[in-house]
């Protein structure tokens, strides 16, 4: 089970695209595998053949461990035979264990790739359904639209809903930082009237690259604490959450600090448009040093996100308001603004330091030269 990110323990078998015995590439993918908000393809390390496949579509297998065995065409013999005597003496040794009387449970995953009609797959996905859950009614064997509703009026029949495994990953790891990590908010204002009304920009893209440019004058928050030690990130692999059906994805956009706003403007869109509509490649979830976050367009003036572990700090952004402010010469001016607030991991940097990096953002914002590059 290949290792996807610093917080990741476990991952999930999701399909095998190889059988035991076939002849596999280097780099050919076999397998697809999940981590907490995204799949994985598993490429073989090596030329051969799949000699034995240790953990079955549905299994959820520690980090390192063995999912497969690759190996010379000649082994698959001998490997299939020790398998089956292995597998033997661990049944007799479970039914010798097992309970006279079993209390019913959840139907059992089944192994191998999960055979289910396309339409059942994308009602299941609508509904949250983990598709290993639902129990085939056909003769073939293969999952449909029918089978998935008698699962999904069995559950609610029962009056519970079941999380999605995106939805449970996302509550576990938002507890595990809510719990772990003491959250601290500040929060201030920019004005950003001559951004707007100087470019035009995408405010999006603008507090990305202030916030790439801010993160190389304040490189302790760029980056992640893992094992009571801050790692810092060579370059700012900025995340951006996103909002999906299936719930938030934190897409990112590498080497942020030396793209311009309207190159961010562009991946940003791309990112979010493929996160929506389920095309994201899991390596673009992987490696995010910090994260900022939107609800401005939900008409949200402010608000604290919850930290990415193992990052150390992440920023929200709220909407523009119109506020009135005093002018330099007296009497009133309006001045477009929008509330920044910088959450950061108190274990790994103070207050000053904190403020310190959110005054550089405003800056950019507010001077929106500083943003072009070179500058």
């Amino acid at each position: 089970m290949p290792n996807l990110g610093h917080t990741m323990e476990e991952g999930k078998v999701s399909e095998w695209l190889k059988r035991v015995g076939d002849p596999v590439a280097k780099g050919e993918v076999i397998a697809v595998v999940e981590s907490d908000k995204a799949s994985f393809d598993v490429e073989s390390p090596a030329a051969g053949t799949l000699i034995a496949i240790e953990a079955q579509g549905g299994a959820v297998v520690l980090v390192g461990g063995t999912i497969g065995v690759g190996g010379a065409a000649g082994e698959v013999a001998a490997i299939a035979s020790a398998a089956a005597s292995g597998a033997a003496v661990h049944e007799a040794a479970a039914v010798a264990a097992a309970p006279a009387v079993q209390a019913p449970s959840a139907p059992p995953q089944r192994a191998g790739r999960i055979k289910m009609s396309p339409a059942a797959r994308a009602l299941a996905e609508e509904l949250g359904i983990d598709p290993s859950m639902v129990v085939a009614t056909t003769d073939d064997g293969v999952v449909t639209r029918d089978d998935v509703r008698a699962h999904a009026a069995a559950h609610a029949a029962s009056g519970a809903k079941p999380f999605s495994p995106m939805r449970r990953a996302i509550a576990e790891a938002t507890q595990r930082a809510w719990q772990t990590i003491p959250h601290v908010a500040l929060q201030s204002h920019a004005d950003i009237g001559a951004l707007v009304e100087g470019s035009g920009a995408s405010l999006t893209a603008a507090v990305a690259r202030a916030t790439a440019l801010a993160l190389g004058e304040h490189p302790a928050f760029n980056g992640w604490l893992v094992d009571n030690r801050f790692e810092p990130a060579p370059n700012v692999n900025l995340a951006l959450a996103v909002s999906t059906p299936h719930g938030l994805v934190a897409a990112v956009v590498p080497l942020a600090e030396t793209k311009t706003v309207s190159t961010l403007r562009d991946e940003i869109q791309d990112l979010a448009t493929s996160a929506r509509a389920g095309r994201l490649d899991g390596a673009r979830m992987l490696g995010g040093s910090f994260t900022i976050s939107s609800l401005g367009r939900w008409g949200v003036d402010a608000f604290g996100p919850i930290i990415s572990a193992p990052q150390v700090a992440t920023l929200g952004i709220g909407r523009v308001n119109r506020v009135a402010r005093e002018a330099s010469g007296g009497g009133v001016r309006f001045a477009s603004e929008i509330q920044l607030t910088l959450v950061f991991d108190h274990r790994a940097n103070d207050g000053v330091e904190a403020a310190q990096l959110l005054a550089t953002i405003v800056a950019c914002l507010e001077h929106p030269q500083r943003l072009e590059v070179g500058a």
